[in-house]
C-alpha cells in the first residue's frame, strides 16, 4: 500500500482550497456591496404639487401622473421635450437610473413612492440598449420595480422629469 507523503502534491487538495479561497472572497465583496453601497430605490422625501413631485434626495422634479397615453420610443421622447406643465417647458424623459430611483420595491402593483398616482406598466426611460439590439430602449414596470429593454416601436407609458433644484 502506498502512502502519501506530507510534502508530495495530492491533486484536488490544494485546487479545493485555492477554490474554497475564491468562494469566501466574492462572498465578502458581495456582503460589502451589499451592506455598504446606496440603493438606487426610492430616494425622497418627496414634496407633493399639484402636477409635479419634487425628490429631495436627488433634487429631480418628477410629472406626478402619466397622461394615460402609451406611445413609442421616440414619440415619448418628443413628449417630453414638449410638455409644460407648472409653467416649466425644460422636461425630458429621465434615464433608466433616474426612473429606477422612484421604484419603491416595499410596494407592489405600483411598486412607486404613494407621491405618485402610477399604473402596474412599463416606462420609458432614455437610455438606450448600447450593445443588444440599438433599436431598443430600458424600460420600468412599477407593477414590481423590475427593469428591462424593449425595441423602440412598443408603446408604453411615460413620465418626465427635470433638473429640480
Amino acid at each position: 500500500m502506498k502512502q502519501n507523503r506530507p510534502d508530495t502534491w495530492r491533486p484536488g487538495r490544494t485546487t479545493q482550497r485555492r477554490g474554497m479561497r475564491h468562494i469566501m472572497g466574492a462572498i465578502f465583496a458581495l456582503l460589502f456591496f451589499t451592506l455598504s453601497c446606496p440603493s438606487a430605490d426610492a430616494i425622497g422625501p418627496y414634496t407633493v404639487g399639484g402636477k409635479t413631485v419634487v425628490d429631495q434626495g436627488t433634487g429631480l422634479e418628477w410629472q406626478k401622473s402619466d397622461d394615460a397615453t402609451p406611445r413609442n420610443w421616440q414619440n415619448a421622447l418628443a413628449y417630453c421635450e414638449n410638455l409644460s406643465l407648472d409653467s416649466k417647458t425644460d422636461w425630458r424623459l429621465p434615464n433608466i437610473r433616474e426612473l429606477k430611483s422612484i421604484v419603491d420595491v416595499n410596494r407592489y402593483y405600483p411598486a412607486i413612492a404613494p407621491a405618485f398616482t402610477s399604473r402596474s406598466a412599463y416606462y420609458w426611460s432614455a437610455t438606450t440598449v448600447t450593445d443588444y439590439p440599438a433599436t431598443s430602449a430600458w424600460t420600468v414596470t412599477f407593477a414590481n420595480g423590475d427593469d428591462n429593454w424593449y425595441v423602440k416601436a412598443k408603446s408604453f407609458y411615460v413620465r418626465c422629469v427635470r433638473a429640480g433644484m
